[in-house]
């Protein structure tokens, strides 16, 4: 599982009730459908959760990366470091991505905002990473709360998050099947031949001398 959350979502009690939206990740784990040392957390911040979590989620040998490691060491280091551990003795990935992990200046549609988060930028080139290289076997978005949110920032973002990680699988099974790969760095028209206007002469080669020219 990886888990992008400004929260750890894994509560035991609140309000007198077990289940809650603080506390699904501890009733997975509790539950057996998760591996603790299987589960990442990316984009954690803010005053939550207290001690008694903390601990508990040591003893799960949970994987949290705060906002303030991935500040120091960078995302994309932190990034590597997860899939590492995700893919170990897993043959599949679940993406869950709580919309609360970026800064509210770039998802204000959520209930429990946290200041200091990711970019709409790093979390989507972050789950096109994700859905690139790991086996992805399923995804959720989650904790969008459109009567809080703001020209429809948060809704766009979620569903390009969505967009992302769909076009991504796409592209890594059509990798797969014509043993290409997607480069990043390449520039958008690249691979795209350049259209010949109507009319203009089509360049052709001739021989001079033994040598190939090109006119």
């Amino acid at each position: 599982m990886i888990h992008f959350d400004a929260h750890a979502d894994t509560g035991d009690i609140e309000f007198g009730s077990l289940w809650g939206h603080g506390q699904p990740m501890r009733r997975l784990i509790e539950s057996g459908a998760v591996r603790g040392d299987r589960f990442l957390q990316i984009g954690l911040r803010g005053y939550w959760p207290p001690p008694e979590t903390l601990d508990w989620m040591a003893a799960q040998q949970m994987r949290s990366y705060e906002m303030t490691e991935i500040v120091q060491r960078g995302l994309r280091e932190c990034l590597t470091e997860a899939f590492t551990i995700a893919t170990d003795d897993c043959d599949g990935v679940f993406l869950s991505v709580d919309i609360d992990v970026c800064d509210p200046g770039h998802a204000p549609g959520t209930g429990t905002p946290e200041p200091g988060g990711l970019s709409a930028r790093e979390l989507l080139d972050a789950v096109r990473r994700i859905c690139l290289e790991l086996p992805v076997v399923g995804m959720d978005v989650v904790e969008v709360s459109p009567p809080y949110d703001h020209a429809d920032i948060t809704a766009a973002l979620a569903n390009r998050v969505v967009l992302e990680a769909l076009c991504a699988i796409a592209r890594k099974r059509k990798d797969l099947r014509e043993g290409t790969r997607w480069d990043p760095l390449l520039p958008l028209l690249s691979e795209r031949a350049a259209p010949i206007p109507e009319g203009a002469m089509q360049p052709h080669h001739h021989t001079h001398l033994g040598h190939d020219q090109e006119k």
